[in-house]
């Protein structure tokens, strides 16, 4: 039996762990402002690829082996920890450093390398498998139905598409691109003092 409730605030919650800013929502916003629509949204692909795999493992597996060995579940939090507050650090430093033009030409290989660069972001991004081995996976029920629980991966792809290939799309028009580029500096700022933060609120 789908359990809706069950569905409905964890997509509350991965809503609030994709939406919040980080390393992916930079590297979309850098992509569309100074590449093809098409390659802004072939990264936001490999994002939301590595985002269901981490929402799979957490919901199959990885919280019994957190249980197993509550060391490695530590280590995840701290190295999340450390990288957010390095790549925050790295967002303050590099906030004045201005964009390079925008890119009109389509090629496979910029496809390919654009697909790439999402998975290799989520990747080596510790905050996101942080995200749904601590938090999302504790906040199912352990006698959740198995249909419920693919329908929670759904819901994650879902959810990332949307807010990502959102973001691509509006940033990737004209407008929205010359305005980014004139707020780029605050923004990064803020993201990178938020990401500090928030960081430090993890390591201790």
């Amino acid at each position: 039996m789908i359990e809706y409730s069950v569905l409905l605030s964890s997509a509350v919650i991965c809503a609030a762990g994709v939406m919040s800013p980080g390393p992916s929502f930079v590297a979309v916003s850098h992509k569309a402002v100074t590449a093809t629509r098409l390659e802004a949204l072939m990264l936001v692909a490999g994002i939301v690829l590595v985002n269901t795999l981490w929402a799979s493992a957490a919901l199959f597996g990885i919280r019994m082996v957190f249980t197993l060995f509550p060391w490695l579940f530590w280590a995840v939090k701290i190295m999340g920890a450390a990288y957010l507050m390095w790549f925050g650090f790295r967002l303050v430093k590099h906030a004045g450093k201005p964009l390079p033009e925008k890119s009109s030409i389509v090629t496979r290989a910029g496809l390919a390398h654009a697909w790439k660069a999402g998975v290799l972001t989520n990747l080596s991004n510790p905050k996101s498998m942080a995200f749904y081995a601590s938090i999302f996976s504790t906040s199912i029920p352990a006698h959740t139905d198995v249909n419920t629980l693919l329908l929670l991966v759904a819901v994650v792809m879902c959810v990332s598409s949307l807010w990502y290939g959102f973001v691509a799309m509006v940033l990737s028009m004209a407008y929205f691109s010359t305005f980014y580029r004139r707020i780029k500096s605050g923004i990064e700022r803020t993201c990178g003092m938020f990401l500090i933060v928030f960081g430090v609120r993890q390591a201790i």
